[in-house]
């Protein structure tokens, strides 16, 4: 025989010898680990090691007392048992039966043991599994951790420690606990919610772990009235079903079997009997800010839902409020009622209130331009904002109102900035023609005028760099427009400026 020949024999017998080494029960053991737990049990080692000693007994003597009063005084033999593997670290079943002892002693109510005791033992239970050298001392003492855990109301890492005792070896108790412990905190079905303000509106059903990404056919554990869902949705540990109506009741089935994304499946199955009720009376605008023409119709649309009739109310905001306005991002947003007692109160003045009918349709979004000039009369140059509410009392969450930012002009505002200052033009909305003799102001962040101008008849002003390069609070925020008593516009210079590189312009 080569020695390549021999070298190869002589290497499939040390796998073989490797292999059958390891009994199939610890070959299949798919180990357990905590972070958390791992460190308690760290810590009660040391404690252990640096407080407790033999006094001069055999660790099978102290073992040998422990098993004596354990019935009658588990406290006593906790401390015997500490005592053997404070001597021997090594000992497995020591460990394990540790942690057992320490679960029977009944906490002392005056001082931390309701907290400290269960912590110990999954500590001690961790060690008595860490330092198994068979199958029958794995599963026991994954058995004894998935009750400590179980104590501290640690359900999966209790749940993941019983499924692995009886798998590492048969263990009735340990599946028994199992069953019992995933029936109340494990995979499960947790919560349902309608969700009745979208259209067409949904049932989600919550759960407790995430939904298995794998399973491509989630519609064949659902059934709505006894027939397949229209549409499903599945949202990490949210099933959605879609293609309901208002105002119809449904009984809707979730079948056992479905997979969760540990592993589990649904154990139990779960029927629901579920209503879904007419939208909430709700009142939206249709984007963040308006332009209403000076001349011609002059009406802002508002979006209702299952309301007759709605409150409105007007404020104007004055000028030297526009920066501070702006630079708070109110023009991005919905304003909450506190946001509108402050516009009330301080930064704004009310030009109107008032209430307007809705040809309202159950159900159904219905668009209604609210008449504002008609309402109001003249208006006079500056920001609006405008504030509608149904009148019947409404669901939406933490009490916004609809509110709309709008001027009123025929004033179209462009700049461009550049290393010789901030050019401005404008032109009519109307029919796009230069505007001139427009009066120009560049406001500062901390909303002093900078500089005033007007318009050449190209409809064209400049500002020079020296002004429009001021920094902090003199830094250039607004550019205002303003012709005659009612036209009126504004530009942000804050945001973010429009990229033309990729239309062929440089310099």
């Amino acid at each position: 025989m080569s020695f390549l020949a021999r070298l190869a024999l002589i290497s499939s017998m040390v796998t073989s010898v490797t292999l059958g080494a390891l009994s199939p029960a610890i070959a299949a053991d798919p180990g357990f680990s905590h972070q958390g737990v791992a460190a308690d049990a760290k810590r009660y080692e040391t404690f252990l090691k640096s407080n407790w000693r033999s006094d001069g007994k055999t660790p099978v003597a102290l073992k040998a007392e422990a098993e004596k009063v354990f019935a009658t005084d588990a406290r006593a033999a906790s401390r015997f048992l500490a005592n053997v593997v404070a001597s021997d670290d090594k000992d497995s079943a020591a460990w394990t039966r540790l942690a057992e002892a320490l679960l029977a002693i009944k906490p002392d109510p005056e001082k931390s043991e309701r907290y400290d005791l269960p912590v110990h033992a999954s500590g001690a239970a961790y060690r008595g599994y860490e330092r198994a050298t068979d199958s029958a001392q794995k599963s026991k003492a994954l058995l004894v951790l998935g009750q400590a855990l179980e104590r501290r109301s640690y359900w999966r890492p209790a749940i993941d420690a019983l499924r692995m005792s009886f798998e590492v070896a048969d263990n009735l108790p340990a599946r028994e606990a199992y069953d019992k412990l995933r029936a109340e905190h494990g995979f499960r079905m947790m919560d349902y919610k309608v969700d009745n303000e979208t259209t067409p509106p949904r049932v989600c059903l919550q759960f407790s772990e995430d939904l298995s990404r794998k399973e491509s056919d989630v519609a064949k554990f659902v059934s709505v009235d006894g027939k397949d869902p229209q549409s499903l949705i599945q949202e990490g540990k949210q099933l959605c079903v879609e293609g309901l109506k208002h105002g119809e009741r449904y009984q809707i089935q979730m079948r056992s079997g479905l997979p969760s994304e540990i592993g589990e499946t649904l154990n139990k199955a779960a029927d629901l009997a579920i209503y879904v009720p007419d939208r909430s009376a709700l009142v939206r605008f249709t984007g963040k800010a308006y332009v209403l023409p000076s001349r011609g119709q002059q009406g802002i649309p508002v979006v209702t839902t299952n309301t007759q009739k709605i409150a409105v109310e007007v404020y104007r905001i004055g000028d030297r409020n526009l920066a501070a306005t702006l630079q708070s991002g109110d023009f991005q947003r919905q304003l909450s009622d506190y946001e509108v007692d402050n516009i009330r109160d301080r930064s704004g003045v009310k030009v109107y209130t008032g209430e307007m009918d809705i040809a309202a349709k159950i159900n159904e979004e219905v668009t209604t331009a609210i008449p504002v000039t008609d309402a109001t009369g003249k208006l006079e140059a500056g920001t609006y904002v405008m504030i509608a509410k149904p009148t019947e009392k409404s669901k939406s969450e933490d009490g916004q109102r609809a509110t709309q930012w709008f001027i009123v002009s025929d004033l179209g505002l462009t700049a461009f900035s550049g290393t010789d200052g901030v050019h401005a033009f404008v032109r009519s909305l109307a029919d796009a023609t230069a505007l001139a003799d427009v009066t120009v102001k560049l406001i500062a962040r901390n909303n002093e005028v900078l500089t005033t101008t007007k318009t050449d008849a190209k409809g064209y002003a400049k500002f020079d760099s020296a002004i429009a390069k001021g920094e902090g609070g003199l830094a250039p925020a607004v550019l205002v427009a303003e012709k005659g008593e009612g036209e009126y516009a504004f530009l942000d210079l804050t945001l973010n400026a429009f990229d033309l590189s990729d239309r062929g312009v440089s310099g």
